[in-house]
């Protein structure tokens, strides 16, 4: 009886995993291919500047602006470079920065992007990234530092 048994659950098990393993074939024209889009409005531009202040013991540096023009907006990428020269830790994010277009408004991060921030141990160095969406049509901006109240430190740039 056993032995019956166990014949029976083999060739149970052998149809069961037979017909999982099939799969029907698709004509070769409905297949999908990978394919990579290039979209054409989008034009990058990318500009050194090198620019610093000194403000409570840390060194800001805007470094260099990457600009990608994607659905009638400007997408910037400021690069800072931040060094601590004081003796204590300095906290210091994306968020402390804002840019003050030439149309008159301000324009705070892309909180999409991946923005910098963090704190930095005396005499260290954070580097990182803002982001921002601006008006295609922007000619010059201000780049603001200002992490509380007062506004500390501008840079004003104008975009290639």
């Amino acid at each position: 009886m056993k032995k019956l048994m166990l014949c029976a659950v083999s060739v149970l098990a052998m149809f069961t995993l037979v017909a999982c393993g099939m799969t029907p074939e698709e004509p070769a024209n409905n297949k999908q291919k990978d394919s990579t889009k290039v979209v054409k409005d989008d034009t990058v531009k990318n500009q050194e500047v090198k620019l610093t202040k000194k403000v409570r013991g840390t060194e800001l540096t805007v470094e260099h602006i990457k600009q990608t023009i994607i659905k009638k907006k400007k997408h910037l990428e400021l690069k800072f470079s931040l060094t601590n020269h004081s003796s204590t830790d300095q906290g210091v994010g994306a968020n402390d920065f804002r840019i003050e277009a030439d149309d008159g408004k301000t324009y705070r991060i892309d909180g999409t992007k991946v923005n910098f921030g963090d704190v930095i141990a005396p005499h260290e160095t954070l580097t990182g990234s803002a982001y921002f969406v601006i008006p295609e049509k922007t000619k010059s901006i201000n780049v603001v530092y200002q992490p509380e109240e007062k506004m500390e430190a501008a840079w004003k740039i104008n975009l290639e």
